[in-house]
């Protein structure tokens, strides 16, 4: 019988079967001290520990956040609207061990949402799929948005590393701790811990990664559709540094309409996340910054100072990470011209060009925006990878499987999660048989990987790593099979930029 009762360092552990009665899943287990009171804007505290039993038999509410309002994504993904709350430091697991001593792989999955909105059990996320193949499942909750992400000076005096604001990044590295002192009671292998993330999701796991706090807890690592090697003027989500970011926490205080950090501290967390919809309006002002403690320095630079762990990695790309935007007003020429000039400088017009701008300015706007910001930095890690000669390989994926319905999308943001997490029989649209098994044959991949360190296993496709003779990714699609370099001659334009292009085109 699998394990119901689990023993932690904080007390005993009650969890409720899962839909398979040989797997248990535990709901939200509390991973630190509420962030409530003097504790908001403060780095995660250690949990007291409970007397008796800690029943794990339900959801607690979600990190406080903004509703998700997007026309795609509030249809498609939040349809159910969860309770919220500033007491969010919860994760789940989803384990197949009967035992505790079964030392199982495990794997950490961070949801995205742009630092801004998602928690741990949308309804594509559920960590059965993982426990059938051996794999323990673990989803965490993390603060978002200025409650995750404040920086400001009063902050950085209180904590004395002359830095603030990742507040959300540090909850990550408290649950990744926490997971490493506690798995092995629910079957788990510490020393073997894969983390996974999607957008935002994937960010942070580049932001584990490249981390001095978190060396020696990954055992391998996964970023879906946002991570890998940027540049300066390629990211999703720019990281500040913390006299850019404590401006931004100034500016904010004046939102709220208070003086300081304590008279924040007292406001209602509602009053917190109503100002930030206005605050945020034009960006994403409360992401992860350069604290000098989590993050001592942005990810590419960790990367080019191969300050990164020598593990095995996936990285992977939607064919239409803008998708969704179908929905949304086209971006004018004007502000797009202006985009590009300002990312590309002195080789902005080649780029022009290469995108086809000048023959079709429409198809080249609407190919744009998160494709070329999320699909060339894959890419450019996989290069960066084989120039650190890494005992490890890494893989490449390109997900190009065009969902059904009546309003297409493409093979869009987020899209590969209903596959990853086989939980395409939740998702409103008519998938039939060909995606439960892509569905089928992605889970034991990723499966494969947290076990080995290698995709590969019997039944599927062979994925061969990204290597300098054969510059390859897996395409799930339509079919699975081995796809040339999947990228654009505009993505190839951006990755060759991000590698040298931009560093001279500042000159």
């Amino acid at each position: 019988m699998a394990i119901r009762l689990a023993n932690t360092e904080y007390g005993l552990v009650r969890g409720v079967p899962a839909g398979n009665n040989d797997i248990t899943v535990f709901k939200s287990i509390p991973y630190a001290a509420a962030p409530t009171g003097n504790l908001r804007f403060c780095a995660p505290r250690k949990l007291k520990k409970w007397k008796g039993i800690y029943d794990a038999c339900c959801f607690k509410p979600i990190a406080a956040q903004a509703e998700e309002t997007h026309p795609f994504y509030s249809e498609e993904f939040y349809r159910y609207r969860e309770k919220m709350s500033e007491d969010c430091l919860y994760l789940s697991i989803w384990t197949p061990a009967h035992e505790p001593d079964e030392n199982l792989p495990v794997m950490m999955f961070i949801h995205g949402g742009g630092y801004q909105s998602g928690y741990h059990y949308e309804i594509t996320i559920d960590g059965e799929a993982f426990a059938k193949q051996g794999v323990i499942l673990v989803s965490v909750d993390y603060r978002l948005g200025a409650l995750g992400f404040l920086a400001h000076k009063q902050l950085s005096e209180e904590t004395g590393y002359g830095g603030s604001g990742n507040w959300g990044t540090l909850d990550q590295i408290a649950a990744l701790k926490w997971i490493r002192r506690n798995i092995a009671a629910f079957g788990g292998n510490p020393e073997k811990i894969t983390v996974f993330g999607q957008s935002a999701g994937a960010l942070s796991v580049l932001n584990l990664i490249t981390s001095p706090l978190t060396s020696g807890d990954i055992a391998g690592a996964i970023m879906q559709s946002a991570g890998g090697y940027t540049s300066e003027t390629t990211q999703v989500i720019p990281m500040l540094n913390t006299e850019e970011a404590e401006k931004v926490g100034r500016d904010f205080l004046k939102i709220l309409a208070v003086d300081s950090i304590a008279q924040a501290r007292v406001l209602p967390w509602e009053s917190i996340v109503e100002a930030q919809k206005e605050f945020c309006r034009n960006g994403f002002m409360f992401a992860p910054v350069i604290d000098n403690y989590s993050q001592i320095m942005k990810p590419y630079e960790a990367v080019d100072a191969g300050k990164i762990p020598d593990i095995p990695y996936i990285v992977g790309i939607n064919a239409d990470e803008n998708g969704e935007n179908r929905y949304c007003r086209l971006q004018d020429q004007a502000a797009f011209l202006k985009e590009v000039h300002c990312r590309y400088g002195k080789v902005a017009d080649d780029f022009l060009e290469e995108c086809g701008f000048y023959d079709d300015p429409t198809t080249a706007i609407r190919q744009g925006g998160m494709n070329d910001l999320i699909q060339p930095p894959a890419l450019a890690w996989c290069e960066k990878r084989l120039q650190s000669n890494s005992v490890y390989p890494t893989w490449l994926y390109y997900f190009s499987r065009e969902l059904p319905g009546e309003r297409p999308a493409g093979a869009y943001h987020s899209a590969e999660l209903w596959y990853i997490f086989h939980t395409v029989h939740r998702s409103l649209r008519p998938l039939c048989g060909l995606d439960f098994d892509l569905s089928k044959a992605m889970n034991q991949y990723w499966c494969n990987f947290a076990k080995t360190g290698n995709p590969n296993g019997d039944s599927l496709t062979e994925w061969k790593p990204y290597r300098r003779c054969q510059r390859m990714g897996m395409e799930f699609g339509d079919a699975i099979k081995m796809t040339e370099y999947p990228g654009s001659s505009r993505n190839r334009f951006v990755v060759n930029f991000i590698m040298n292009k931009w560093k001279e085109s500042e000159k």
